[in-house]
């Protein structure tokens, strides 16, 4: 019994044994960590505060600042001699790596506007007042949306006057020549422009040139920071005058270059005219074989075929030549019951014409009964 006792406490202190070596392993193994891979980094030049477009670097603007190799832009400066005293091309924000393309040469201080001009984006001008320009308080670099007033040109499919916003949020490249601002041009409050050159795409270059041909061109400013796009609708003169509108329903809404609905088109009733007169069943003579003679009266718009016979039934004194009268009805501006006028043929004799005869052209022949008279 007693040696049975000491096997297993025996057992026993070997299982410990092992349990604690093992024990021990493991903890050895967390403590050695794992060593963070060495990340290569490099000092480039950065901006330590906003730097204005057009201005020249100073050392006090920039800093060094360690990037990893990977993270580095193409194109970033390694020395601060490299960026002071280069003029910017656009604004430089406070911690954004400074780029060789963002920065004129060194020592250019007027390179003309071209090297100013982002890649992709067209410069536009427009002529302003005092009034169209914002009372002369815009700036380069403010933001503006532009309005024009399109004033009613029915031969250019502008049915009525009309206001809208073409273009929102469009930077200000220039006012008059002055692209970049020398520190004088800065303290001054305003600058009377001619002109103010705006930086747009090519699409919206087009939209403005065509608005400056057709319409007034008004540039609203914006808010600093105010860059949110807003939806308008326009406004016409019956809008403000409160007179009812179509409301700008699609099925309502007047075309550039349609006429309102219910109303047509003066010319098109014209041709309609004489196309429904093309059209009338031609007109018979009587059956008794009397002299006829068919006349066309335009009146205005209208054309009227009318078909006049020789008055036979009547004799009339004094008459020189024969008196003609209405054969029928159809087609002739003449209402049924009304006496049509009279004419007669001319004779080798002819008498000036009384009030209210018609006369057949004079070089037609008159056609006869049936046999020559």
């Amino acid at each position: 019994m007693r040696t049975r006792s000491i096997f297993f406490l025996a057992l026993a202190l070997g299982c410990g044994l092992v349990a604690a070596v093992g024990v021990q392993q493991v903890l050895a193994t967390r403590d050695r960590a794992t060593p963070a891979p060495v990340v290569e980094m490099k000092a480039i030049v950065v901006a330590a505060e906003d730097i204005p477009m057009g201005d020249p670097v100073k050392i006090t603007q920039i800093k060094l600042e360690d990037w990893p190799k990977s993270k580095i832009p193409e194109g970033a400066l390694f020395k601060v001699e490299d960026v002071e005293g280069r003029r910017t091309k656009t604004k430089i924000y406070k911690g954004s790596p400074i780029l060789d393309a963002q920065l004129l040469e060194k020592g250019a201080v007027d390179a003309g506007a071209a090297p100013w001009i982002p890649k992709g984006y067209r410069v536009v001008s427009v002529k302003v007042d005092p009034v169209s320009g914002s009372a002369s308080m815009l700036r380069p670099s403010d933001r503006v949306d532009v309005v024009v007033h399109f004033p009613a040109m029915p031969s250019k499919g502008i049915p009525k006057d009309y206001t809208r916003t073409i273009l929102q949020n469009v930077r200000v490249f220039a006012v008059d020549d002055k692209y970049a601002l020398t520190g004088d041009e800065k303290n001054q409050k305003s600058i009377q422009a001619k002109t103010v050159s705006l930086l747009v795409t090519p699409e919206q270059a087009e939209i403005l040139t065509a608005a400056t041909e057709l319409g007034q061109i008004r540039l609203v400013m914006r808010g600093l920071g105010d860059n949110d796009p807003v939806e308008t609708k326009g406004v016409d003169p019956m809008e403000l005058l409160g007179l009812p509108t179509q409301g700008g329903d699609p099925e309502k809404e007047i075309v550039p270059g349609s006429e309102p609905p219910g109303k047509e088109d003066a010319f098109a009733q014209f041709l309609s005219n004489q196309t429904n007169s093309a059209r009338a069943t031609p007109v018979s003579t009587r059956g008794s074989g009397g002299q006829t003679w068919a006349m066309r009266l335009l009146l205005g718009s209208q054309v009227n075929d009318v078909v006049l016979e020789a008055d036979t039934d009547h004799v009339w004194p004094d008459a020189m030549g024969t008196i003609w009268r209405a054969a029928n009805n159809g087609g002739s501006a003449l209402p049924a019951g009304e006496p049509a006028p009279t004419a007669a043929p001319p004779t080798s004799e002819s008498a000036p014409p009384q009030d209210g005869d018609l006369h057949p052209p004079t070089d037609s022949p008159v056609p006869e009964r049936g046999s020559d008279q």
